[in-house]
């Protein structure tokens, strides 16, 4: 038997030797072994082998003294590879040489993971086969090496034969070990071969046994680990529990509190002592809440999250005290704790007290509810907008206000409108370098409606590096604003353009241009007529053919009654639609042509208002939107109410100026033709004063006498009724009211016309059916009436014609019809008629002042009656119509004064500074046989006084120095002319004259010029 080689420091076998497969490696001295010798050396290395891995649990330490232990009793390099979580780590190297170890540590640091290589070890990995290189040629090294530098240390270690063997424990290949030979030209045969196997089996079943040591000292470390953390955190537990600021109940599994910590008692006021039978599971108040069926939950072992809700213990626990503040809003968690066998032993309530957030909570929701309303109240919406994501941040109410969902800054800016946005994203632009978002206004786009007008303002903030990294800021609905701006803008024009010209239908014409398209795309006024009827006075759209056609269909389809504009007269309020369907358009239209053209038109919107002056509606205007796609709203109609009154107010005065031009035309037709009949009368008065001088024939002057009698009369005639007039107008004309009876009424009224209608050469035909009815009036007003109107019917009727005058009662009032069959009216002039100075007819070759019906009306008007006139056109006559109210008493025949025969002499005193107004009055009282006296001044006549004591005086008011109310005066504290009959004479006849009068003594009052017969009547009481 060789002898053992156990050195380290000695090769396999020598270098030069040839031993067969069988032998041993033997010594330096000995010839080859023998198979017995092998046989034993092999025995020998495995109970080596077997001493080295039973001598440690660790089985890297065995595994490297395994590798001692190959070298070199089998070869000359041995390495341990194993496998490590799926991975092939080198766990033990040795070498027979020691200059040869740091090439073999070198080969292992570059090559750490074999089985991620081609070299021998993962092979064996891979298939789980041995591997055996005979003879390691060049070739071999580059076919099993990574990379040269790996090739490079196995041709340094000098590689000449190799065996790679895998290690299995329990079929699974948990390692490989290879053997080489590098110092010798001994190869590796089979039985080496299996010598290396027979290693690798019993090395692998000691690192598998090192493993499972470590495993079991592992779990056991483990457990004691375990056991010493649930001791530690029962501890820890209890402690937690005990101390916890967190309410913590304990529950059996029947729902009763087993312990509970002193936070629990701080948050419900209790302690555990008063909860008795009290279980969580019956408690009424967590079942109506929804609470139970979750814990249940728990209680069958899932742990359960509770959602907050409010309790109040004082509800469910008998023992609780009553108290203010006993509700809690409380979150929970319930987890089971099982025992050993998995049995819930018990359920812990933990309770999480969130009254202070909800309580804050709500004041939150509440204060940005008041800022929400205080935003949405000042149309106002904050913003953030964040530079790095481009995602901005808004107050709730944005969504409403920008009609969008705000997020991303490009949703932003969609909906500006696109005139606007270079200006928006200019700003913006600057607002990252100056840190200023200037204020800015600009379009929101819309559909449909007028524009939304914003306006914006912020800053921006920035970093430490001086970038721009947010901006803040506010916008701001200024669209009433914009809109007021504008609407004033327009009615600024409109003022102007209506104020330039008194022709109302070229300024409506002018309007319509500002207002087009600011406002509207279709302008339209309609005017009613005097007969009652609408006329469309203008009509204004860009685009004449259009016009043409609203034109037609307002001619062929005139509005109807009831509808449309009419309604809108009728009812004075204004019609508006925001948006026109088809179907409206088709349902108002008279028949299929009619529904083609406004169709045709295109019509979207529209406002149709009153025109009101004066509290009359005199027409409607219409804005209409059609191409542009706006559509009104109601803020729209007030800007068409205020553009109406200023058209309306235009028109008004435009009517009122033509009417004013008209009335100054009649003024002066008046004046002239006042003149023209006041000289008529003066002519044969001065004539006739001539006539007078030159002849002493008694019957030519009494003829001439009478001539200038009947001319001044005329002229008195033509004075009393404009001062009439004068006092009707003022208001100051008084009503000497009794009662009269129709029949003679009429029959005075007749006598006095009689002559004017005789000379005509009219008849007069009466039809009395109301003679008896009796009225409260003035009889001499009402006669003056009916007198004008007869003499108007004699004037205006041609010789030969017809005058009517019917009388009949219509319930309480009685109706007095002058007819006749001259010339008649016009439509147009069964009103106008009655204006002053208005005439029948355009020349004056009828003569009149023009006065006498605008007279007449305002006399009935003042006995409660009407007056109107109707005919059946230009020469086809007229009915003039008086129609009064009817007394309920009856005419009672008034006693006569039995009037004397002869009137007797009075001594007579008359004063005027006027000397022949003086001297005429006095010879004609003369000439009636009385004694008269003149004076021109007061203090003259008081002089007379010495002389003549008067019983009756005339005093002009007018005097010189001296009135005549200071005169009267004297005369009544003067003894001499106590008893005097005083009379006033002036051209001043007002009521109020004649109450002076009175107050300063007169007992009588004369209007200039003189009636001769008023002053004998005078003379005679």
């Amino acid at each position: 038997m060789a002898p053992r080689r156990r050195g380290n420091d000695r090769p396999a076998h020598r270098l030069g030797e040839s031993p067969g497969p069988q032998s041993p490696m033997p010594s330096r001295n000995e010839g080859p072994a023998s198979a017995a010798d092998l046989a034993l050396h092999r025995l020998d290395v495995l109970a080596r082998a077997g001493e080295v891995l039973a001598s440690s649990l660790d089985y890297e330490i065995t595994l490297q003294h395994v590798a001692q232990l190959c070298v070199p009793e089998l070869g000359d390099l041995c390495v341990v590879d194993v496998v490590e979580n799926g991975v092939l780590r080198r766990v033990a190297t040795a070498h027979v040489l020691p200059q040869k170890r740091s090439l073999v540590h070198q080969m292992t640091l570059r090559n750490p993971r074999p089985g991620e290589s081609p070299a021998p070890a993962g092979r064996v990995l891979a298939s789980g086969a041995s591997e055996r290189l005979d003879v390691v040629t060049p070739d071999v090294v580059a076919s099993h090496t990574k990379d040269a530098e790996h090739a490079a240390l196995i041709r340094a270690i000098g590689m000449r034969s190799h065996v790679a063997v895998p290690m299995r424990a329990h079929g699974d290949v948990i390692g490989v070990l290879s053997v080489g030979i590098t110092e010798t030209d001994r190869r590796f045969d089979d039985a080496d071969q299996r010598l290396v196997e027979e290693i690798a089996r019993r090395a692998a079943f000691a690192v598998e046994n090192a493993r499972l040591y470590r495993s079991a000292q592992a779990e056991i470390a483990r457990r004691e680990q375990a056991e010493a953390a649930l001791q530690l955190s029962e501890q820890r537990f209890r402690a937690i529990t005990e101390q916890s600021p967190l309410s913590t109940q304990r529950l059996s599994p029947d729902g009763r509190t087993i312990s509970v910590n002193a936070a629990w008692e701080r948050l419900w006021g209790l302690t555990a002592d008063v909860l008795g039978d009290y279980s969580v599971l019956t408690d009424p108040q967590l079942e109506e809440k929804g609470i139970t069926p979750l814990l249940r939950l728990a209680f069958a072992g899932t742990p359960t999250a509770l959602p907050v809700i409010p309790y109040d213990p004082t509800v469910s626990v008998a023992g609780a005290d009553e108290r203010d503040d006993a509700t809690r809003w409380i979150g929970a968690y319930a987890y089971p704790v099982r025992d050993d066998e998995g049995a819930i032993r018990e359920v812990v309530l933990v309770h999480q007290d969130v009254t202070d957030t909800r309580r804050a909570e709500s004041k939150l929701r509440a204060s940005e509810d008041r800022l929400n309303r205080a935003l949405a109240a000042g149309e106002l919406v904050v913003w953030d907008w964040d530079l790095a994501t481009n995602r901005v941040e808004c107050s709730q109410n944005a969504t409403n206000f920008f009609g969008i969902d705000m997020g991303q800054l490009g949703a932003f800016l969609e909906v500006i409108h696109p005139e606007d946005l270079p200006r928006v994203k200019a700003l913006a632009a600057r607002a990252l370098e100056t840190g200023i978002f200037d204020r800015i206004e600009y379009r929101l786009r819309r559909s449909a409606g007028r524009p939304r007008w914003m306006q914006s303002r912020g800053h921006a903030e920035f970093d430490d590096d001086g970038r721009a990294v947010r901006m803040l800021g506010v916008t701001v609905d200024v669209s009433d604003r914009r809109i007021a701006e504008e609407s004033v803008r327009v009615l600024a024009d409109a003022g102007e353009i209506l104020g330039r010209s008194l022709d109302y239908q070229a300024t409506l014409g002018n309007l319509a241009r500002v207002v087009v398209p600011r406002v509207a795309d279709w302008f339209a006024v309609d005017l009613l007529t005097e007969d009652g009827e609408l006329e469309r006075v203008s009509v204004h759209h860009p685009d004449p053919a259009r016009v043409a056609i609203a034109r037609e269909v307002f001619e062929r389809y005139p509005p109807r009654r009831g509808a449309g504009a009419w309604k809108v007269i009728e009812t004075r309020t204004p019609d508006w639609t925001a948006d026109i369907p088809r179907r409206l358009i088709e349902q108002g239209a008279v028949d299929a042509d009619h529904a083609r053209l406004l169709l045709s038109l295109d019509l979207h919107s529209y406002i149709t208002v009153p025109l009101v002056a004066r509290d009359t509606v005199i027409g409607v205007l219409t804005l209409v939107h059609a191409e542009s796609g706006r559509r009104y709203e109601r803020a729209d109609v007030a800007l068409a109410l205020e553009l109406a009154r200023r058209a309306a107010s235009a028109v008004d005065n435009a009517r009122l100026y033509a009417q004013l031009q008209d009335e100054h035309r009649r003024k002066d037709e008046f004046l002239a033709t006042l003149a023209h009949e006041l000289r008529n009368p003066l002519a044969p008065i001065r004539t006739g004063l001539a006539l007078l001088q030159a002849d002493g024939d008694a019957t030519r002057n009494a003829r001439t006498r009478a001539i200038m009698e009947r001319q001044l009369a005329h002229m008195v005639r033509l004075i009393d009724d404009l001062l009439d007039l004068s006092r009707v107008t003022r208001g100051t004309i008084g009503l000497q009211r009794r009662l009269v009876d129709v029949g003679g009424l009429v029959a005075s009224s007749v006598e006095a016309s009689r002559p004017l209608i005789d000379a005509a050469g009219l008849t007069l035909k009466l039809d009395m059916d109301a003679r008896h009815v009796v009225l409260d009036a003035d009889e001499a007003r009402l006669s003056q009436v009916l007198t004008n109107l007869l003499n108007n019917a004699a004037k205006f009727t041609p010789r030969g014609g017809l005058i009517t005058l019917r009388t009949a009662l219509h319930g309480a009032r009685v109706r007095i019809e002058v007819g006749d069959t001259g010339i008649g009216l016009a439509a147009t002039q069964l009103e106008s008629i009655f204006e002053m100075f208005a005439r029948g007819v355009e020349s004056g070759a009828y003569g009149g002042l023009g006065i006498g019906l605008t007279l007449a009306r305002r006399l009935v008007d003042l006995h409660g009656g009407q007056l109107w006139a109707e005919s059946d056109g230009p020469g086809r006559g007229s009915r003039f119509i008086v129609e009064l109210p009817v007394s309920a008493q009856r005419v009672e025949a008034a006693p006569i004064d039995a009037v004397p025969d002869v009137s007797p002499l009075r001594r007579v005193l008359v004063v005027d500074d006027n000397v022949d107004a003086a001297q005429t009055l006095a010879a004609l009282l003369a000439l009636d046989g009385h004694e008269v006296r003149c004076a021109f001044t007061g203090d003259a006549a008081l002089a007379l006084l010495d002389e003549f004591h008067p019983d009756i005086a005339f005093l002009d008011i007018g005097l010189p120095g001296m009135s005549g109310y200071d005169l009267a005066r004297h005369l009544r504290a003067d003894a001499r002319a106590a008893q005097a009959r005083l009379v006033a004479v002036t051209g001043w006849g007002r009521e109020q004259d004649r109450s002076q009068a009175r107050g300063a003594g007169f007992d009588a009052h004369l209007t200039k010029p003189v009636d001769p017969a008023a002053v004998l009547a005078l003379l005679a009481r």
